[in-house]
């Protein structure tokens, strides 16, 4: 499945903001407290496309290319 990183939780305007680290470019991507496991969300930093693998600590990871291509497989039929 690739790289996991493991991240941490920053404060931000007094609020406490789940952070993950992108395992592209290692910059901090924040997610919202509302996110599922499972969701994508994008690293403004690089662009790269990540799923929200584990939710305490927020885990991330890379979207591999063929899980998009398999998405695009099933409206062919």
């Amino acid at each position: 499945m690739g790289w996991v990183y493991r991240c941490l939780t920053k404060s931000l305007g007094g609020k406490e903001v789940p952070t993950g680290t992108c395992p592209e470019c290692d910059a901090d991507v924040h997610v919202d407290t509302d996110t599922d496991k499972g969701e994508s969300v994008s690293c403004e930093e690089c662009g790269t496309e990540l799923e929200v693998v584990g939710l305490d600590p927020v885990e991330l990871d890379i979207v591999e290319a063929e899980d998009l291509d398999d998405d695009e497989d099933e409206d062919e039929f």
